[in-house]
């Protein structure tokens, strides 16, 4: 599936902020990054980070041009103690390096799936190479933001397919599908990295939630939207606390969404309750 708008939103963003944290590295005066165009193509520099000029905003980057054509041509990062008197890289940007004395440099292919899907690159003004700690530290920056971006594109793939399926209306999703993949959507928000991305994760598991619950049910019965999320967190064995964090609520809003639920089903523990939703089809 090649990249989507959404898609290139969600690069566009962790670009952005991979180079807030590459800047902050020792020894790292500036930062510069882009996205890559679908087939790897060309490299666009859209992001200028503690710059002295703009020559290179909107630079396009091809494969083996400069510095960052050469990270993309060979998909590896790629350093250079000083840019300008480099003869491993191509001299089409020397103008722009010079006029914001920047001196050594890396650039980091973000590779998604093996794709590169953007640049980031770290540049000092100090006249002395870039160390291999700060060098190891920004790979493992940008390393961390393709993840994001891996997670946040798979998960808007398979939504967007349920959705789809739905709004079609003539294939009808299975309950028990939606469920599934709501609770993989908030395993997966539970354990991401970028606040963000969590909270763009809750929300598609939100709308999951929609789609599946708020229909009638075996014998009548019907959980608000709720008490539904609260009833899959006590099947996966969480405690009222863990729920609570998870749903943004209080411990004691989980208690009372949960003592809805047992009086709906007739049911006076979590074994019985559990027990007598999957039997009315509340849980797979």
């Amino acid at each position: 599936m090649p990249p989507g708008a959404a898609d290139g939103i969600a690069v566009e963003d962790q670009v952005r902020k991979g180079m807030r944290k590459v800047v902050r590295l020792d020894g790292v005066s500036a930062a510069i990054g882009g996205t890559v165009s679908a087939g790897g193509s060309k490299l666009v520099l859209s992001e200028l980070l503690d710059m002295r000029t703009c020559l290179l905003q909107g630079a396009v980057i091809r494969p083996g041009i400069g510095l960052g054509g050469v990270a993309l041509q060979h998909k590896r990062p790629v350093a250079v103690e000083n840019y300008v008197q480099s003869s491993t890289i191509t001299h089409h940007f020397d103008r722009a390096v010079i006029a914001d004395n920047l001196t050594a440099a890396v650039a980091i292919p973000m590779q998604v799936n093996g794709v590169v899907r953007g640049v980031i690159y770290a540049a000092s003004r100090n006249g002395l190479p870039l160390g291999e700690r700060t060098i190891d530290a920004a790979m493992g920056i940008v390393r961390g933001a393709a993840q994001e971006v891996a997670v946040e594109e798979e998960v808007q793939r398979r939504v967007q397919r349920i959705v789809s399926r739905q709004q079609e209306g003539g294939e009808s999703v299975p309950v028990d599908e939606l469920v599934e993949v709501r609770e993989e959507l908030v395993s997966i928000a539970s354990s991401a990295a970028d606040g963000e991305v969590r909270q763009r994760l809750f929300g598609l598991s939100e709308r999951l939630t929609r789609s599946s619950r708020q229909r009638p049910v075996e014998r009548g019965v019907m959980l608000s939207q709720r008490e539904s999320d609260v009833l899959l967190h006590v099947a996966a064995g969480r405690t009222n606390a863990e729920t609570a964090e998870l749903l943004g609520v209080l411990p004691t809003t989980v208690k009372t969404h949960l003592k809805n639920t047992m009086r709906k089903l007739g049911t006076r523990n979590r074994i019985e309750t559990l027990t007598a939703a999957r039997r009315a089809g509340l849980l797979p």
